[in-house]
């Protein structure tokens, strides 16, 4: 998706913390790093079974298939041949997996599920137009699906973010911005909280479905574009200045509104497609490791993302431009991967 949007500004707030410990919990794994296009990584537990789906370069031509992987070994495919797959996360605790498929300039939601290796169109969602970054979450009973749907025709033509209720059938817009703009970032649902970032300084959101009232996660300049978020309302955020990897970042929001710096990029690197089990004992929070130059991407993990990092405290600060280079996107039909 078109992850390193970002436009000018004079002037920004931004975080800003003491130097990270040196505790390995710091310290991110790779769970997928090779010269090819790694990203949109997602996993979740079912008692001792462990599930892995995340989106692989395949291929002369560039072409991303999502595949989910399980307990480390067996390997499968998620999205149809020859169509390219963006996975969106797990339906927590369960086989099913969410995803964004696209053939052409047609771009739907499916459902993966492990246990039957049967793909399902979400026909109650597709609409004809961009469908992606599905996220989605039923375990109290009413599947919730939040997910971004975009037009092209225009630079005024809207890109949208949508609430699914699968009790009701109804779709509620939690927000939306213009082509023009290009920036909107659905982020995830885990009842009752849907996250995402939007707008010129890409500020991240956290809505209660319960109450429908919205509340800035991260109330600063710099750009939000990956908010994961659990079920008792803690949110994961990447961060950066306006140019693509320019102090980079991850923080943890407590539901108190207490900021916690988790990681810090390399220049020129940056996080993206942020991504939480939180069916154990601990956070596992999974992000891809994007590179600026290159658009190349690995997954990376942090364990125990709920209790590691340093308290941030807000400073001052300036940022630069951001360019706009090509970068693998699940959010427009006319962008193409890029190889290492």
């Amino acid at each position: 998706m078109r992850n390193a949007i970002r436009l000018s500004v004079a002037a920004a707030l931004l975080l800003v913390a003491a130097p990270p410990a040196t505790s390995a919990t710091m310290n991110p794994d790779v769970v997928k790093g090779t010269s090819l296009f790694e990203g949109y990584g997602a996993a979740t537990h079912i008692g001792p079974r462990r599930l892995f789906a995340w989106s692989n370069e395949i291929g002369r031509q560039g072409r991303v298939a999502a595949f989910v992987e399980v307990n480390g070994g067996s390997i499968s495919r998620i999205s149809a041949k020859p169509t390219s797959g963006y996975v969106g996360g797990f339906d927590s605790g369960t086989d099913r997996v969410i995803y964004q498929q696209v053939r052409g300039d047609e771009s739907d939601l499916f459902l993966y599920d492990i246990g039957s290796q049967e793909r399902s169109a979400l026909d109650e969602l597709n609409d004809g137009h961009w469908q992606w970054n599905p996220s989605i979450d039923t375990r109290r009973g009413t599947r919730w699906i939040s997910y971004g749907v975009n037009r092209f025709g225009s630079p005024s033509a809207k890109w949208r973010l949508y609430l699914y209720d699968g009790e009701t059938g109804e779709r509620t817009l939690l927000d939306e911005t213009t082509n023009r703009c290009g920036c909107l970032f659905p982020g995830a649902v885990a009842y009752p909280w849907v996250t995402w970032a939007v707008g010129d300084d890409a500020t991240a959101w956290r809505y209660d479905i319960r109450s429908g009232e919205r509340t800035p996660v991260l109330p600063t300049d710099r750009d939000e574009y990956g908010v994961a978020v659990t079920p008792d309302g803690t949110a994961y955020v990447a961060q950066a200045g306006d140019r693509c990897g320019s102090s980079a970042q991850l923080y943890r929001i407590d539901p108190d509104g207490a900021p916690f710096l988790l990681h810090t990029f390399r220049d020129g690197l940056e996080g993206a497609n942020l991504s939480l089990d939180f069916t154990g004992p601990h956070d596992r929070l999974y992000f891809d490791r994007r590179n600026c130059r290159t658009g190349g991407s690995d997954i990376l993990r942090l364990r125990r993302a709920e209790v590691i990092g340093e308290p941030a405290e807000l400073a001052r600060g300036a940022s630069g431009d951001r360019p706009r280079g090509p970068t693998r996107s699940a959010a427009s039909p006319d962008a193409s991967p890029r190889t290492r």
